[in-house]
């Protein structure tokens, strides 16, 4: 069931960032990650720009194309661009912009504003800090609304103007064109997120020519350019009109009709049915409710749609052209449609019950995350499933959609729709109630009381008409637009409901919940492949969850997010290329390699080391995944105890600088071997003496297949065994203190991190139970590894003589002070000798001052509690 790494593209922005280096706009990192992200998914529209329009923005009411336009032929004739004058001529182009769109019907009007230097920033509160601000030339409203200084929530277009037409970025190269259009896709992503989109719509503005742009999450289209000078006002007219007057939906091309923002009445009600259960923390989830949604879950199962209300964002992967996926906390909205209003159904006596929900666009290469989900549960019995989250329904409405669109292509849809009426809504209270709560769905939407009559549910429906577009929204179509043969690099949405409730890994409220709670997520991972076939192969940050209930559930923590997961049946171990079907399984191959389709996007940071500029024989299986658990816990522990190291003196903030970083596969892949050998052998936990063993014991374990090439018969993989068993051990250990979470500084604006503040040890930990701790310095090496040095056998291959290791002890000759990182580096290097996966060859040295943070060292960090 292993099958082949995929090979790793690097994105626009780490997932989570690592330090404030990560966020600032003109950071090597976010230029490096948005000119990686942005490469190859610029396209130009193989069309002229009406064609553009029509294709990709069909509307429900024609252009009046034959109507006097004659008002357009001096819309921009004071507007006179050049170099140096941009922000001179920004009224004049707004006055004609303004006359473009004069024509719009009441309630169709859009507000068009100059927003030019105005700082927006991520438009979800809780990960601003992850982000650095935006600041959107233009901006368009919604039609018929205001606009918001400030807000994304009232936005619904962006324009970005330049002076002279030479800063057109399309379709040329290098640094200044790549930033240039990078403004253009922050804005994308920040709207496709903030509403739910299913793609968005910006403008180009360069002199006095005109690109329109078009971004899903698979790429981005561009028209040719057209002039503003020659006859370009009545195509940005055309543009405007089609893009108000949409075929599905009542506002815009592009939002997603099965989702509707939360209003005052649906944020009461939230409110409401929360307080009556109280739930964990509940008052600070319902902080930000505005952020919030109303979607419909189809639940591919019986063809339902299951409205949920989505009030809390727990995760949010902030990139673009990727899987985009959003965790929330949500109730299902049980509220009845009464004359064209939600409202509360009285008879519905069942307390609301908090779930996550995520969505995400899949690769449709991909096999969907719901199969594997059914075959968790097929596998493994209720009463037996441990640390893995089950999922209550959901569905992949692309593939859906897909079907039905393609029945309407080939005129098969009557044939094999199931539409077999049970019966209509006479009007009664029960009738509504029953049609509300068993509502088929529909992914061009089924929101208001009349929407679709009451039928059977099944599986296997089908609307009875038509496919009403010209090409399908919930699955992208872009890159087939510009070729049959690019259908691999399309993304299909889907949305599913998990039962279990929890919080993220970094929220622990000791470091024993954090412990369990890897500990029962790494139980789930063995059930699953053990169990039921199923690797996960993308253990990260935000695929462990604690448990928010902890006295309700018999696991603490839980793995989630299968959609990188492999199976072990022969169909999907990746021998092939497999498109998406509707029920989200895979087809026929076509011969080709799937691993070399598909995209690896995973979380960068917790890859393991041989997954990092993978080779091309390299198999994932199970002790990577192990290795990403070890990277997962040493990134908590190094951000969220007052940690350090014993050596240098460095704190747990300057070290996770030091050994996560994000913009270059090779000195990441070097700097996690070095790591195992130098800096994590003096990592300690003051006051925390089963932490400090775990952590001692973990590193030992994971350094053991990345011992150095001339040693390589004495690598050993991680095993499941000895993980648990190393977790289990601690776990019954006294001495774990309570409360000890605490803030990281490395997102701040201003972050203090260093040398650690000196804090007394209260014991080495012993390396074994019955010898007492040494009194001496620390050895260099893992004993772990220096048993197998020791028990290695006699008869070792001539190429690995017996290595003499030097091992620092009691009775050594005096030393000056503590071995330094430096030290035990060349102690390292001494006894080694380079692998050539590891060429090119690694940069040079920091100096120690850099590496130790001298001069920047700041007060302690903060021990106040976790967000909720």
């Amino acid at each position: 069931m292993a099958s082949s790494a995929s090979p790793h593209k690097f994105k626009s922005s780490p997932q989570p960032p690592n330090t404030r280096a990560d966020v600032v706009k003109d950071s090597n990192t976010v230029k490096h990650g948005w000119a990686s992200e942005l490469k190859d998914r610029i396209n130009l529209f193989p069309g002229q720009p009406d064609a553009f329009i029509d294709t990709l923005l069909p509307c429900s009411t024609p252009f009046p194309d034959d109507a006097d336009h004659s008002d357009l032929k001096d819309a921009f004739k004071d507007y006179n661009p050049g170099a140096g004058k941009e922000l001179a001529e920004y009224p004049n182009l707004l006055a004609g912009l303004r006359k473009v769109v004069e024509p719009l019907e009441e309630g169709r009007k859009l507000v068009i504003a100059d927003t030019h230097g105005k700082e927006m920033t991520f438009p979800f509160n809780a990960f601003k800090d992850h982000h650095h601000p935006t600041y959107p030339d233009i901006t368009v409203s919604f039609p018929g609304e205001p606009l918001v200084p400030g807000s994304w929530r009232h936005i619904s277009m962006v324009m970005e103007v330049k002076p002279t037409e030479l800063e057109d970025p399309f379709p040329k190269s290098g640094g200044k064109y790549v930033r240039t259009v990078e403004q253009l896709a922050k804005s994308a992503r920040n709207l496709l997120l903030v509403h739910g989109l299913l793609h968005v719509y910006l403008v180009g503005i360069y002199g006095t020519t005109v690109r329109l742009t078009r971004f899903d999450h698979s790429c981005a289209l561009v028209s040719v350019q057209f002039s503003l000078d020659h006859g370009g006002a009545k195509i940005l007219r055309k543009f405007f009109w089609n893009f108000t007057h949409p075929i599905i939906g009542d506002t815009v091309v592009g939002v997603d009709p099965t989702v509707m923002p939360l209003d005052k009445e649906s944020q009461d009600w939230v409110k409401s049915e929360l307080s009556g259960t109280k739930p964990r923390n509940w008052e600070h989830h319902v902080a930000a409710l505005e952020e919030g949604r109303r979607v419909e879950v189809y639940d591919e199962k019986t063809g339902r749609c299951v409205p949920y209300l989505l009030y809390h964002l727990i995760d949010v992967n902030g990139r673009l052209f990727s899987r985009a996926t959003m965790v929330w906390r949500a109730i299902e909205d049980t509220r009845v449609w009464e004359n064209g209003r939600l409202v509360p159904d009285k008879t519905c006596t069942a307390p609301a019950k908090p779930r996550i929900l995520k969505e995400a666009w899949r690769q449709v290469v991909r096999t969907a995350e719901t199969e594997v989900y059914k075959r968790l549960q097929e596998r493994i019995p209720e009463e037996e499933r441990f640390g893995l989250a089950k999922m209550e329904c959901g569905g992949d409405i692309g593939a859906l959609e897909m079907e039905w669109w393609e029945r309407t292509q080939n005129g098969t849809l009557h044939a094999t729709s199931e539409t077999t009426e049970s019966s209509y809504l006479d009007g009664s209270h029960d009738a509504i109630r029953t049609a509300a709560h068993a509502m088929l769905f529909r992914s061009t939407g089924s929101n208001g009381p009349d929407a679709i009559p009451f039928v059977n549910p099944s599986s296997r429906y089908l609307p009875d008409r038509p496919y009403p577009l010209l090409h399908p929204q919930h699955q992208t179509y872009s890159w087939r637009l510009c070729g049959s043969e690019f259908w691999h690099r399309e993304r299909s949405h889907m949305r599913l409901v998990i039962d279990d409730v929890g919080r993220p890994l970094t929220e622990f409220t000791s470091t024993r919940e954090l412990v369990m709670a890897m500990r029962d997520a790494i139980k789930g991972h063995q059930q699953a492949k053990e169990v039921a076939g199923v690797l996960h192969r993308d253990i990260s940050l935000g695929n462990i969850l604690i448990v928010d209930d902890i006295s309700k559930s018999a696991y603490t923590g839980f793995v989630h997010d299968l959609d990188y997961s492999s199976m072990d049946d022969a169909e999907n171990s990746g021998s092939g290329c497999c498109e998406g079907t509707a029920d989200g399984s895979a087809v026929v191959s076509t011969g080709v390699d799937a691993t070399k389709l598909k995209e690896r996007t995973g979380t960068f940071y917790y890859m393991a080391v041989d997954l990092l500029n993978v080779q091309p024989d390299t198999i994932h299986d199970t002790p990577f995944d192990l290795e990403s658990f070890y990277w997962v816990f040493c990134w908590v522990v190094l951000r969220h105890t007052i940690c350090r190291s014993n050596a240098t003196g460095e704190d747990g903030p300057q070290l996770c600088r030091n050994l996560f970083i994000s913009d270059n596969v090779h000195t990441a892949r070097s700097t996690k071997r070095d790591w195992f050998f130098g800096a994590a052998v003096h990592v300690e936990v003051p006051g925390n003496v089963p932490l400090t063993k775990l952590w001692l014991k973990f590193t030992d374990l994971a350094s053991g297949s990345h011992l150095p090439i001339r040693f390589q018969h004495l690598r050993t993989a991680l095993t499941y065994r000895e993980v648990l068993d190393a977790f289990d051990e601690v776990l019954q250990m006294d001495g774990w203190p309570e409360d000890d979470w605490v803030h990281c500084p490395l997102l701040d604006a201003n972050p203090k991190t260093g040398i650690a503040p000196v804090v007394p040890i209260l014991a080495d930990v012993p390396r074994d139970s019955a010898q007492p701790a040494p009194t001496g310095p620390r050895q260099l090496r893992s004993h772990t590894i220096q048993a197998r040095l020791a028990t290695a056998p006699r008869s070792a291959p001539a190429t690995a003589p017996t290595p003499h290791i030097p091992v620092p002890s009691s009775s050594a000759a005096p030393r000056a002070g503590p071995v330094t990182r430096s030290a035990s580096k060349r102690m390292y290097d001494a006894m080694t000798e380079p692998s050539p996966l590891d060429q090119p060859k690694r940069p040079s040295k920091r100096s120690k001052a850099a590496s130790c943070g001298i001069g920047d060292a700041g007060p302690s960090r903060s021990s106040k509690g976790p967000p909720a």
